[in-house]
């Protein structure tokens, strides 16, 4: 049976629940807020105070230095004192008594200064504001010695333990700055500057004694300097003093707590309890009043279940029933939006290609369907290309690419609604958009130029690349869109004739004859023919050749027959050349240009690609002449190198005389050839003969040198010398000793 419970009821019962539960919830977040907001004040304030700290202590223990430097590294004492320049004026007792009246000066200037002293080099002695003592007798002489063998020239130490003589009952806590003086040159002593622990202490206590951080200073053996009277319960900050190497360790005092809103605590109770009593009356007071229509209605339908369905609980009924309808509704339109962009896109693909007749009705009808509510009579279409879609690919990521083909799709799109005409577009692949223009009147060609136009000049100006947009023909028959549509991918081909970045209207092509194809054809035999036979004027018939395609219009396909037909021809009658100069052309001219001509855009493109590697090839077929060219020419000259050896006259010039070429280039020729000078070549040869004559014949010395080449006896002693290690007189002995033996 249904609940006999009203609405109204059930309204306030479900309701005040929840708004205390809302109010309690706002409340502990108010104050848990309110709380954790005190907490971060606080702990900012901390880092704030403990860097205000540091700063003070730097800026204190900064001019401790500075004012040391500037008493005693430009005090004229000082300076005698410590390189012991006694005038045979001065007293060096005076002398020390007044650098000890330096050091009380400076002293006096700060009450963190426990003493000062000085440890000289020369005479290892120690002057401070009450002793002077040898250093064998100084209470701090451990730590001076220690001192002397640092690297530093300056620096801060630990805590550590002072006291002037060694029999001292007391010693001092103090930290100290240690400057080896002078400063840039070798060191003549040790400046020691003691702080007093006890005064820092002091001072750390009386600056945060009005804070609500207590700070602790330690040194770098973690020994404590300095801590605030009252202790942190936790630290919360470590900061390193650079200049020092202690560090500061800062927390909030035990005795401060959070929450700077507590006092107001009951006020706030009291303002929440007086809150919930007024929501709660404003709960029941709605509740009542806008509960009269609802019992109404479920009175109805109470009483129309009790007579169609006795037993059921009305709740559960329309419950089932308004679920079924929302999960129908929402499956509906969660796949009618799935589907839209494919239909959209599909039915789009099939108007511009013509797949099959669309009436003027059905596209109206669709368009409305893919929100664009209009009723076009006329029409005409473009497809716009991205120029040079391997650099855009390589430019930008695929979320970019997305992006910016979403960019120039809206920004056609404000441009023909400048001119009053619709526009329907869709990126049918990574680097192509088709294009639909549409109005109710005529359209007008111009205006379609003048879209197309600030389109291309927007993204040359605007993007690192540029586009080429083919415009059709304009129809008034939505039957003959897909016809307009190919004549506008027939455009864009032309763009490997007429170049990047600019729109091509079909209508203003003009076509060549076979004719004029029949030329181009023989004149890339012509080239072939040239280049085969080694003349230089390829390099003009090939210009000649590119003029001539450029004077007219071929699209890309055409263009690419053309070049796979260059290309064919070369390597037909190239195959005839022996096997170095056809792998030379594979390897340098065919494979790459083949690769040329299936990613080019443009002529330009290609034909500085064609000339570089046809240029490059005939410079390898060049070097190969000339390299056998060589070749035979040296084998001539060792010839007559081997024949004429013992002519004494034999020499560069007259080789160079014998084969009408220049001295220079027969030496320089000579060496690349055979790897040795002429003249080492000769003088070997020369000796090779003279062992030969040594050994085989009793022919006298002075004679064999003659028969060699050599006019005087001395000069073939010293080249056999050189070349065998002994003398020809030595050579013979020891040949016609070895038959002997």
């Amino acid at each position: 049976m249904l609940k006999k419970h009203s609405w109204f009821y059930r309204l306030v019962t479900t309701y005040l629940p929840i708004v205390y539960l809302l109010v309690f919830i706002l409340f502990f977040v108010f104050f848990m807020t309110m709380n954790k907001q005190s907490q971060t004040q606080t702990v900012s304030a901390n880092e704030a105070f403990t860097r205000y700290t540091m700063l003070q202590l730097n800026s204190i223990l900064g001019n401790i230095d500075q004012n040391v430097n500037a008493a005693t590294v430009n005090n004229r004492e000082f300076n005698q004192y410590m390189f012991q320049l006694h005038d045979s004026d001065v007293n060096p007792y005076l002398l020390r008594s007044k650098v000890a009246e330096l050091f009380r000066q400076v002293q006096a200037g700060f009450p963190f200064i426990q003493s000062i002293y000085f440890y000289r080099n020369i005479d290892m002695t120690v002057l401070g504001t009450e002793m002077y003592l040898p250093l064998a007798e100084f209470g701090d002489r451990d730590f001076v010695q220690e001192q002397i063998k640092q690297p530093l020239p300056s620096i801060w130490t630990n805590v550590r333990t002072y006291k002037v003589l060694p029999s001292q009952p007391y010693d001092a806590q103090v930290v100290s700055l240690v400057k080896k003086v002078p400063f840039l040159t070798e060191p003549s002593g040790i400046l020691i500057v003691n702080i007093d622990v006890s005064s820092l202490t002091s001072w750390l206590q009386n600056i945060s004694a009005n804070s609500i951080s207590s700070i602790t200073l330690v040194d770098q053996a973690g020994q404590l300097i300095g801590q605030s009277k009252v202790k942190a319960n936790k630290d919360i900050l470590n900061l390193k003093f650079e200049e020092t190497g202690w560090t500061f360790n800062s927390g909030i005092k035990e005795s401060y707590h959070y929450g700077f809103f507590s006092e107001l605590y009951y006020s706030w109770i009291i303002i929440g309890v007086v809150m919930v009593l007024i929501a709660s009356a404003l709960i029941i007071y709605l509740s009542k009043r806008y509960a009269r229509p609802i019992d109404a209605s479920m009175s109805r339908i109470s009483d129309y279940l009790n007579v169609r369905q006795p037993g059921g609980e009305l709740i559960s009924v329309v419950d089932a029933a308004v679920d079924k309808i929302i999960d129908f509704a929402d499956r509906y339109q969660s796949e009618s939006n799935l589907n839209l962009p494919y239909r959209q896109k599909y039915f789009f693909q099939e108007l511009l290609t013509g797949d099959r007749p669309i009436s003027q009705d059905e596209l109206i009808e669709e368009m409305h369907n893919f929100g664009f509510p209009c009723n076009w009579h006329s029409f005409n279409t473009a497809k716009l290309e991205i120029d040079r879609i391997s650099d855009f690919t390589e430019s930008y990521s695929t979320r970019d690419q997305v992006l910016l083909k979403f960019v120039l799709s809206n920004v056609l799109k404000e441009t023909a609604e400048q001119y009053g005409i619709g526009i329907w577009s869709e990126w049918i692949s990574v680097d192509k958009m088709s294009i639909l223009f549409g109005a109710d009147d005529e359209l007008s060609m111009s205006d379609i130029s003048a879209i197309c136009e600030s389109m291309r000049e927007w993204v040359e100006a605007n993007l690192a690349f540029t586009v080429t947009i083919g415009v059709g023909k304009k129809t008034e028959c939505s039957e003959d869109i897909g016809e307009s549509y190919e004549q506008a991918v027939k455009a864009v081909q032309y763009r490997s004739a007429l170049g990047n970045n600019r729109v091509i209207h079909y209508e203003v092509i003009a076509r060549q004859t076979e004719t004029e194809i029949f030329d181009i054809l023989q004149l890339i035999r012509t080239i072939v023919q040239l280049y085969k036979s080694g003349n230089d004027e390829w390099y003009n018939q090939f210009d000649f050749l590119f003029k001539a395609i450029n004077r007219e219009l071929y699209t890309r396909d055409e263009l690419k027959n053309l070049l796979y037909y260059m290309t064919f021809t070369f390597t037909r009658e190239l195959s005839e050349f022996p096997s170095e100069y056809t792998e030379s052309w594979r390897v340098e001219g065919l494979v790459p240009i083949s690769q040329a001509i299936d990613r080019f855009e443009t002529m330009d493109d290609i034909r500085k690609i064609l000339l570089e590697r046809l240029s490059t090839v005939a410079e390898l077929w060049k070097q190969l002449r000339e390299t056998k060219n060589h070749r035979l020419l040296i084998h001539d000259v060792k010839a007559y190198i081997d024949a004429h050896y013992a002519n004494a006259d034999l020499s560069l010039q007259l080789l160079a005389e014998q084969f009408s070429l220049s001295k220079n280039y027969v030496s320089r020729l000579f060496k690349e050839e055979t790897g040795e000078n002429f003249i080492d070549y000769l003088t070997a040869l020369r000796i090779f003969h003279s062992k030969q004559l040594l050994e085989e014949t009793g022919t006298s010395i002075q004679d064999i040198a003659g028969l060699v080449g050599y006019e005087h006896y001395f000069s073939f002693n010293r080249a056999f010398k050189k070349l065998t290690g002994f003398p020809p007189s030595d050579f013979r002995k020891k040949r016609f000793t070895d038959k002997i033996l």
